[in-house]
């Protein structure tokens, strides 16, 4: 059983993920904006964050939920945080994870693609908390800078999020650019950081 925070100013879709989340056997705890999770993580020890990205008062963009992320990065919590997003899907996507973001899903959420989402969040969980207790807390400080452990899995996140939307603009480095909100020059380092070739065009 976790222990797993919802945000999102949509009362129906909290109340939604809620039910879904208990009836899988955890204990959700709700939260509508901004102010009221940073609230929740003060009090509560969450094993994962449900984050919207675009909330009131500034629901049109992704001020709300990167400051969430940002607090995070601040004020660190052995929790994974899972974004949502409904608006320009690839440019939040990727700014979440660059802010330190898990995992993304896309509205509207799929209750099998969260709950996948859930269960690959626990299970870094679990491993890391395996590692402290073999390791021992000091080693594994030492060992494994902040945010060390979790680089990987964002650089995966990062790598699947371009390979995504390089393909949906058909390869254009200007589309693809404009998609994730980077400069060109961004995407070309992004293409050499993980090896990606763009197609060659026949004759």
């Amino acid at each position: 059983m976790a222990q797993i925070l919802v945000v999102d100013d949509d009362a129906a879709l909290r109340n939604m993920l809620a039910l879904l989340l208990e009836g899988e056997g955890h204990d959700v705890a709700l939260a509508r904006d901004r102010h009221c999770a940073v609230a929740q993580l003060h009090q509560h020890a969450f094993d994962v964050v449900f984050l919207d990205m675009g909330m009131p008062p500034h629901e049109h963009t992704l001020e709300e939920g990167l400051q969430v992320l940002d607090w995070l990065q601040q004020h660190p919590r052995r929790l994974k945080t899972i974004v949502l997003t409904g608006q320009n899907r690839s440019e939040s996507a990727y700014a979440a994870i660059r802010h330190g973001a898990f995992d993304y899903l896309s509205k509207p959420v799929e209750e099998g693609r969260l709950l996948h989402a859930l269960e690959r969040a626990l299970l870094f969980l679990d491993n890391e908390q395996r590692l402290r207790n073999e390791a021992g807390e000091e080693k594994l400080t030492l060992t494994l800078p902040v945010g060390e452990g979790v680089k990987p899995v964002r650089n995966r996140a990062e790598e699947q999020l371009l390979r995504q939307v390089l393909e949906e603009s058909a390869y254009k480095i200007h589309e693809t650019a404009r998609r994730l909100n980077l400069n060109r020059e961004n995407v070309y380092y992004l293409l050499k950081k993980y090896g990606i070739k763009r197609p060659q065009k026949d004759g």
